[in-house]
């Protein structure tokens, strides 16, 4: 059991890292997700509550600024000034 939660945090921390933006960080909170529960569900027997705050934190990260970078891409596109 504790080779699954590795498992799936080593999977959540590593895509996340390398896609920050958007699927990457579905991945992290999702492994993220999924591993909390088996820990939970083993009465925290199981380590890991570590590497699960970290991928939410890297999920939700990935996430603000995939808001951020959508939020610039409206604004200025909404903003350009056209050609007469």
């Amino acid at each position: 059991m504790q080779t699954e939660v590795n498992r799936l945090l080593n999977r959540g921390i590593i895509f996340g890292m390398i896609w920050i933006i958007g699927i990457g960080s579905v991945i992290a909170l999702t492994s993220g997700f999924q591993a909390n529960k088996l820990i939970r569900q083993s009465g925290n027997i199981l380590e890991g509550k570590k590497k699960v705050t970290q991928c939410f934190i890297i999920g939700i990260a990935g996430l603000i600024v995939l808001a951020a970078a959508l939020s610039i891409i409206i604004i200025f596109r909404n903003n350009k000034p056209y050609l007469q």
